[in-house]
């Protein structure tokens, strides 16, 4: 796989993350051509780069955790 390919899957995974519509491993999996142990690796790998990536089991989904800033008004 070359480089250029891997970078698509990669921003494919992120974007169908942040759009919180991944299903399953398995799903997931399917959808973007790798096998279940591939994604799992993508997204340890996405979470390395900075990425706090989870999975809700009542949505089944993966998500971006998204931090909130509280600004102190002095």
């Amino acid at each position: 796989m070359s480089f250029i390919e891997k970078k698509q899957r990669y921003d494919y995974l992120l974007e169908l993350i942040e759009k919180q519509c991944t299903g399953s491993a398995e799903e997931l999996s399917k959808t973007i051509c790798v096998s279940k142990r591939t994604l799992l690796r993508y997204i340890k790998e996405l979470r390395i780069m900075g990425y706090q990536i989870s999975f809700c089991l009542q949505r089944n989904t993966y998500y971006i955790i998204k931090n909130v800033e509280m600004k102190i008004i002095a």
